[in-house]
């Protein structure tokens, strides 16, 4: 008879993302995880074969969360639609000042060199995009643009904030979107 699992291993991937975020991608380790859960890095290589694949997984549980979190943003349209989106998205970083931000910067190189995270960032990005395209209000450039400007500004802005912190993150990054925004708005 097998032993009852006393972790899911849905539970350990949600633990798994903070671990990882923390460590960045050269310093997680199973030992890292293991002490997180209770359980032994053997016990985590039994349940997910490899670490590659117990990532992989972690971040396709996570872009589960996102597009469902997508899927829960009110709907509406105009500038304050759209900015809802980004303030929320802003928000989920948690805290001002945050140290989250760099850590999650340091799996942006596994987003842009690894093939499997990437199609991952690129799902997110498409999601995201659709959110904000069926928010928008009029504008006078073609409305993809648009959202690809505002996704860029954000990005910039979160790592400009980064670097020479001014105000909470929410507002420096909110600030600088209303700004993008309004230019485009006919």
């Amino acid at each position: 008879m097998s032993r009852r699992k006393s972790i899911s291993d849905d539970e350990i991937l949600e633990r798994a993302l903070p671990v990882m975020a923390r460590a960045g991608p050269a310093g997680f380790t199973l030992a890292d995880l293991a002490a997180e859960t209770g359980l032994s890095p053997a016990t985590l290589l039994q349940r997910f074969g490899d670490k590659r694949t117990l990532v992989e997984r972690a971040f396709a549980q996570d872009n589960a969360r996102f597009a469902r979190w997508i899927a829960d943003l009110p709907e509406g349209r105009g500038e304050a639609a759209t900015l809802a989106v980004y303030r929320a998205a802003t928000e989920a970083f948690h805290a001002d000042p945050d140290p989250e931000l760099a850590d999650h910067l340091l799996w942006l190189r596994e987003d842009i060199r690894d093939p499997v995270f990437n199609a991952m960032a690129r799902a997110r990005f498409a999601q995201f995009r659709a959110a904000i395209l069926d928010r928008l209000p009029p504008v006078r450039l073609p409305p993809e643009d648009v959202a690809q400007l505002l996704d860029a500004q954000l990005h910039g802005a979160l790592i400009q904030w980064a670097i020479e912190p001014r105000g909470s993150l929410t507002d420096y990054v909110m600030r600088s979107l209303t700004a993008v925004l309004r230019l485009a708005i006919v």
